[in-house]
């Protein structure tokens, strides 16, 4: 299943709130394989990054990530090799 996160969410992802609550609908979906698509995406903090790969973490959910701009992804990589320690 594919979830655009610019009409889920926003094109501007700022609030960890925001990511706890995209994982919440992931985890109650009845499917097992998700790609989260960031097409459109100009923006992203910290904290939701944080949350994003924290709450991926906790997921029995099978997530991949497509589509990462050139803003975005720098933050997510740095996020992800964080929480690997």
């Amino acid at each position: 299943m594919i979830i655009k996160i610019k009409d889920e969410i926003n094109s501007s992802l700022d609030f960890n709130k925001s990511a706890t609550d995209l994982f919440d609908k992931i985890n109650r979906i009845n499917e097992s394989e998700f790609i989260i698509d960031f097409e459109g995406v100009s923006f992203i903090s910290m904290s939701f990054a944080q949350a994003y790969y924290a709450s991926k973490r906790r997921s029995p959910k099978n997530i991949t990530e497509i589509n990462l701009s050139d803003e975005v992804k720098p933050i997510m990589e740095m996020v992800e090799k964080q929480l690997m320690f």
